[in-house]
C-alpha cells in the first residue's frame, strides 16, 4: 500500500516511504494527467450520465477515478466535499465550474487525502493498528469516516457557508450479498431521515440528504436535493465512475433471480470481462466475489431506497421481512417439517432435529439479538401464516421438553430461554393462539 509523509511530528518509522509504492504512486499519477484523467480548467468532457428508472430518475457524476483500491472512503468525502460546493453555488457565479473541476482534479483529491489523514492522527485517539493502517494507505474505516464529516474543518465550514439557505442531514444505508448490513438503529435512522427529507416542508430552506452507501466493500455516496419549490433532483457519485453498473436496473426491478435471466446475467459478465481487462494483475477471488456482488446490490440498494422514497417500502418491514424468511428457510431446510399447516404435535424425530437446528443455527441468544430485539424496537406486527406457525411448533416443542425429565442441565436452561424468548415475541406482535 501507499505510504505518505502524513505528518513531521510523528515518528521516524512512520515516516519512512518505501521507495517501490511511492514511484508506483507517482506513475499512477503522471499516468493520469497523461491519459486526460487529470482534469484543467481549460477542458472537460462529459459531466455525468442520466439514469432513468420508474421511480425516479437521476443524474451520476463523474468524479476523480479512484486509482488505490482501499481509498474510497477519501473518494467519498472528497465527493461530497466539492460537489455540495458546486451544487449549491448559482449557475451565474464564475465559481461553479471551478468546484466541478476539482471534484476531477488529481491533485485536488490527493491534497484532501493528506489534510483528512492529517487531521484524523492530530484529532481522533486511535488505536495502534488504526493509525497504522491510515499511514500506510488503508482504508477509511466507518467510525472515522462518521468523523471526518461532522469535525473535519472543511466540511464543517462548508456545511456552516451553506447553512443560511440549505437544511443538511445525512444517514447511511449500508447493503451486499442481498440484505441490509446495517443495524436496526441504523436502519431506524435512515427511515425517519427520509421521511423527514420527503415529508417536512421546506420552510425558506433548500433540503439536502446525504446518503453514505455502503454497497458491499465500497463506499458511494446518494445525494438528494429538494429546492424551495419542492422538486426534488437525485445525484449519484461513485469514484470508480460506472454508470453502466445500472444498464440492468429494470431487470433486477421485476423480481431479483439471476440464474433465470439470461440478460443480467449477460450484462454482468460483460462488465466484469471489460473490468478486468483493465488490471495489470489478476484480482483475488474475494475480490471478483465482492465486484460481482456489488454489481447487483448497486441495483438493488438502489430499488429498495426508491421504493422507500415513494412510500413503496418501509425499511424496517423490510428487513424483519427478511430476517424472518431466513429463520424460516433455515428452519425448514434442517428439520424438514412442513410449516404450511400448524401441527397439532411434535414426534421425536421432529424434537431431535429441531434441537439440532437450535444448536446449530438459532441458539436463543441468537434470536433475542437476531429477531426479538429487531420486533421490541421497531414495534411491528408480523403475522405472516408460516411464522405463526413455527410460533405455534415451537411452543409444542418447548412444552413437550419443560417437563421432560430426562434431559440435562443445559438443554433446560435452553428450553426456559427459548420459551421467554417465544413469549416475548407473541406479546410484540400481540399474537394469541
Amino acid at each position: 500500500m501507499l505510504n505518505i509523509n502524513i505528518n513531521k511530528n510523528i515518528s521516524k518509522r512512520e515516516n519512512e516511504l518505501n521507495d517501490s509504492n511511492l514511484k508506483s504512486f507517482l506513475f499512477n499519477l503522471i499516468n493520469d494527467i497523461i491519459t486526460g484523467n487529470f482534469i484543467s480548467s481549460s477542458s472537460i468532457s462529459n459531466t455525468y450520465s442520466l439514469i432513468n428508472t420508474k421511480y425516479f430518475q437521476f443524474k451520476q457524476y463523474y468524479t476523480y477515478n479512484q486509482n488505490i483500491g482501499s481509498l474510497c472512503g477519501f473518494h467519498s468525502l472528497f465527493n461530497i466535499y466539492y460537489f455540495l460546493q458546486y451544487l449549491t453555488t448559482e449557475e451565474n457565479n464564475k465559481n461553479k465550474i471551478y468546484y466541478y473541476y476539482n471534484l476531477r482534479n488529481a491533485w485536488s483529491f490527493w491534497s484532501f487525502y493528506k489534510e483528512s489523514i492529517n487531521f484524523l492522527l492530530n484529532n481522533l485517539p486511535l488505536e495502534p493498528k488504526a493509525k497504522e493502517s491510515l499511514i500506510r494507505g488503508g482504508p477509511l474505516e466507518r467510525y472515522q469516516f462518521i468523523y471526518l464529516l461532522k469535525e473535519f474543518p472543511k466540511i464543517k465550514s462548508l456545511f456552516n457557508n451553506i447553512s443560511d439557505n440549505y437544511t443538511i442531514s445525512f444517514t447511511k444505508f449500508l447493503y451486499g450479498f442481498g440484505i441490509f448490513n446495517g443495524t436496526t438503529d441504523e436502519a431506524l435512522d435512515f427511515q425517519k431521515k427520509v421521511n423527514t427529507f420527503m415529508d417536512v416542508k421546506n420552510n425558506g430552506k433548500e433540503k439536502i440528504l446525504i446518503v453514505l452507501l455502503g454497497i458491499v466493500n465500497h463506499w458511494n455516496i446518494l445525494i438528494l436535493h429538494k429546492n424551495k419549490e419542492n422538486e426534488m433532483n437525485i445525484y449519484f457519485l461513485d469514484s470508480r465512475n460506472y454508470p453502466e453498473i445500472f444498464e440492468p436496473f429494470e431487470f433486477f426491478d421485476e423480481g431479483f433471480n439471476e440464474d433465470n435471466n439470461s440478460e443480467i446475467k449477460k450484462l454482468k459478465d460483460n462488465f466484469i470481462t471489460r473490468e478486468m481487462s483493465k488490471k495489470n494483475k489478476k484480482k483475488p477471488d474475494w475480490g471478483i466475489t465482492c465486484l460481482k456482488d456489488w454489481y447487483n446490490s448497486m441495483n438493488l440498494s438502489m430499488i429498495i431506497i426508491f421504493k422507500i422514497l415513494s412510500k413503496k417500502l418501509n425499511l424496517l418491514n423490510y428487513i424483519i421481512e427478511n430476517k424472518i424468511k431466513l429463520l424460516l428457510n433455515s428452519f425448514i431446510d434442517k428439520t424438514n417439517i412442513d410449516l404450511k399447516n400448524a401441527k397439532n404435535d411434535v414426534n421425536e424425530n421432529d424434537k431431535n432435529k429441531i434441537w439440532k437446528w437450535i444448536k446449530e443455527d438459532y441458539h436463543p441468544a441468537y434470536f433475542n439479538d437476531n429477531i426479538l430485539t429487531d420486533f421490541k424496537k421497531t414495534k411491528i406486527k408480523y403475522k405472516e401464516a408460516c411464522f405463526i406457525n413455527w410460533i405455534k411448533t415451537m411452543e409444542l416443542f418447548l412444552n413437550k421438553e419443560k417437563k421432560n425429565k430426562t434431559i440435562n442441565g443445559d438443554k433446560k436452561d435452553l428450553v426456559l430461554r427459548y420459551i421467554t424468548n417465544i413469549n416475548d415475541l407473541k406479546i410484540c406482535i400481540n399474537f394469541s393462539s
